[in-house]
């Protein structure tokens, strides 16, 4: 299965790059802001799009208008989101589309490799993969 993986801090990224490579993942591309992440995607067409919600500039929310952009222009690439941050709002915007091959986990929360390495094969197989904190959210609201 091919990846992108879009992060800013380098630690993470490199380890992330690695983590999936041993797990048998083809990591085709690795970037650092939402405008590189489009154009890799673009370019590579990989299966699934590992994404930090929070991307320079601003690192606000461009990482998810990019998760949103991939998803509007590249159907058949899954979208996984790593984040620090549960939002309503980031979890209805990334569902805007459907929860097919969509998925939201927080950093922190990523204890296992193997369970990480099964969400994104999850959401590159066109499934979700939700952390609980992120499902409990709109759930818990209704």
């Amino acid at each position: 299965m091919r990846v992108a993986i879009a992060e800013d801090n380098t630690l993470l990224r490199e380890g992330l790059v690695r983590l999936l490579a041993e797990a048998g993942f083809v990591v085709v591309a690795q970037v650092d802001d939402p405008v590189a992440l489009l154009a890799a995607v673009a370019e590579h067409r990989p299966d699934v799009a590992v994404v930090d919600i929070r991307l320079p500039p601003t690192h606000t929310d461009e990482g998810l208008r990019a998760a949103s952009e991939i998803r509007r222009r590249h159907p058949d690439t899954g979208v996984l989101v790593l984040s620090q941050y549960v939002r309503l709002s980031y979890t209805m915007e990334l569902l805007d589309g459907g929860a097919r091959g969509v998925g939201y986990l927080l950093k922190d929360r990523v204890t296992e490799l193997s369970e990480f390495a099964a969400a994104v094969r999850q959401v590159g197989n066109g499934g979700a993969a939700f952390d609980p904190a992120v499902v409990d959210q709109p759930v818990g609201r209704r």
